[in-house]
């Protein structure tokens, strides 16, 4: 009996070892049933593989979604170089429909909690993106934030993006 076992779960970490590689391969593998691995080595989100299922259901504050990027932020996350060329963003919902976002002091508050800094500079010391004052989350629109990294190019320099460039929704199969 214990033998079984040990087998299954070793197919289970081939299977695993097999689909990472393969995500690792083609940035993403995406399956007939509208599925995809995609991995995230970009530090904006915890490094790791992603199962993201196609399409928006309802979103909910602290979902991980896929999107592209919105038409004013796509030059600089391509020009400079912090995702490749066509790769959609990763990132958590930290605003939905009516929440208020603003950038005070230097800080972005997002339905009055405070989510980290905003820089003025990139990490190469490049102007990025300023947002003042505050703003409200449309109808069929999200916030994007980073949850573990402060300098994130997010929706603390772009502000809120429309549902129509979300993906999918994902969580994290495995982080590393």
């Amino acid at each position: 009996m214990k033998r079984v076992i040990f087998l299954r779960a070793l197919r289970y970490y081939a299977l695993a070892v097999g689909l990472t590689a393969v995500a690792f391969a083609t940035g993403q593998a995406i399956d007939a049933s509208g599925h995809a691995l995609v991995v995230n080595t970009s530090p904006s989100m915890p490094s790791g593989v992603y199962w993201i299922t196609r399409g928006t259901s309802p979103l909910k504050r602290g979902d991980v979604v896929l999107f592209a990027p919105p038409d004013g932020a796509r030059e600089l996350i391509y020009g400079r170089g912090w995702l490749p060329r066509g790769i959609p963003m990763l990132k958590t919902i930290g605003g939905l429909a009516g929440d208020t976002y603003c950038v005070r002091e230097g800080r972005f508050v997002v339905a009055g909690a405070d989510l980290g800094p905003v820089f003025v500079s990139d990490s190469q010391g490049l102007p990025v993106p300023q947002l003042v004052g505050c703003r409200r989350v449309g109808e069929d629109e999200f916030l994007p934030v980073a949850s573990t990294y402060d300098r994130s190019f997010d929706g603390r320099y772009f502000g809120a993006v429309s549902v129509r460039n979300v993906l999918g929704v994902g969580r994290a199969l495995v982080t590393f």
